[in-house]
């Protein structure tokens, strides 16, 4: 007499507790890198759009984009923008020294814009004054020509205006005078052929 072997249960419960498959399972650290993702893509736009000039200008970007009321990272890249004009000068790249500072007033503008106290305050408005008038002896010199040259009234007009604004605001004496002494010599320059070597 043959006894049947029992057949296993494939329907038994312990069957259908076994574990899901492990693609159901999500990776914690997925949302947090897209997350830092997204925080570093927009970081990105807006170093591009800043246009940093040096690797230490790109720390005072990040300054601006987290505390964009901040004195000090405006009066920072003002500064920096100032040292690149500087160095575009010296390597006689005219056109580049005067676009970069004129990101150094717009900086430094800014910058006496939110100001916490009357040292800020001056601090600002004597580094954005200087700037002002670096930028318009640089047009002077592009714009001055040779006596038998008509010189660029254009642009000497637009360097006299400049330091007309500079004269608008409270100033330390050697700024002042050297304001007026630049006004001088635009105005000279500005006089038709030998006229500008005369005495008036």
């Amino acid at each position: 007499m043959t006894t049947a072997s029992a057949s296993p249960d494939v329907t038994h419960p312990a069957a259908a507790a076994a574990p899901g498959p492990l693609a159901d399972r999500r990776d914690p650290w997925v949302i947090g890198g897209l997350v830092l993702l997204g925080v570093m893509t927009v970081f990105a736009i807006l170093l591009y759009r800043a246009s940093p000039q040096s690797a230490r200008e790109v720390g005072s970007a990040a300054l601006v984009a987290v505390a964009p009321d901040a004195f000090t990272p405006r009066i920072s890249r003002a500064r920096e923008r100032i040292s690149a004009a500087q160095r575009a000068r010296a390597a006689g790249d005219t056109a580049g020294a005067l676009a970069r500072y004129a990101e150094a007033e717009e900086e430094a503008l800014t910058a006496r814009q939110h100001t916490a106290d009357t040292t800020q305050t001056r601090t600002a408005t004597e580094l954005w004054a200087t700037t002002v008038l670096d930028r318009a002896e640089l047009m002077l010199s592009a714009g001055a020509r040779p006596w038998y040259r008509a010189d660029n009234n254009q642009v000497l007009g637009e360097a006299l205006a400049a330091v007309r604004r500079v004269q608008t605001v409270p100033l330390p004496a050697p700024t002042r005078t050297r304001a007026q002494q630049l006004a001088e010599r635009i105005e000279r320059q500005m006089r038709a052929g030998p006229l500008e070597w005369l005495p008036r």
